[in-house]
């Protein structure tokens, strides 16, 4: 099968998913690009690799798996999180964020992260961004305290080698709380 009949058909189960919007002329008929939607009908396969990496992102950093943390970054990419220190710092290059990982794992014992909503869009077959919202559970080290972080990652994606890759990852904090210890022997 080719990839113009892969379309039609990721297209319409994303419509099925609820991923993707209807128009007057049924589900496939939108072939929007403006930077305003979300344009997942006309770029299916790329909006799901793209949602894939956010995730796969998530899931390397909730079980501290910087090998493939590294890996979802191209060899130059950037990522900031912008805070005041010691939550605040920018990472350029691939070496850079692994090292910026393992070190934060000395602070950070605990770390469970959801991602959601993605809203992805396909600039191109090589270029992509997307806006999510990070709900992060995090115990610190040297005091034992839980915090809840909340904020907004906006990303730019380039596609190597056949392979979705962020170029640049921007988190802002939107809120923060210091939470209790949780019941029931949690750690």
């Amino acid at each position: 099968m080719n990839r113009h009949l892969h379309t039609p058909l990721a297209a319409l189960l994303l419509t099925l998913l609820g991923c993707a919007g209807t128009t007057a002329g049924g589900p496939l008929a939108s072939r929007s690009t403006s930077p305003d939607t979300s344009n997942v009908e006309a770029w299916p396969v790329e909006h799901l690799a793209v949602r894939s990496l956010i995730e796969r992102f998530a899931d390397a950093a909730n079980h501290q798996d910087w090998k493939t943390t590294e890996s979802l970054f191209t060899e130059d990419a950037v990522w900031e999180v912008k805070a005041a220190p010691p939550m605040g710092w920018t990472f350029e290059g691939r070496d850079a964020i692994r090292e910026g990982m393992t070190s934060n794992t000395a602070r950070v014992e605990l770390r469970v992260q959801s991602v959601t909503p993605i809203v992805v869009h396909v600039q191109g077959p090589e270029r992509a961004t997307a806006r999510s919202t990070l709900d992060e559970v995090l115990r610190i080290k040297q005091t034992g305290k839980y915090l809840r972080v909340v904020g907004t990652y906006s990303d730019q994606f380039v596609k190597q080698d056949g392979q979705w890759r962020f170029s640049r990852r921007t988190f802002e904090f939107r809120y923060e709380e210091e939470l209790g210890a949780p019941s029931g022997g949690g750690r």
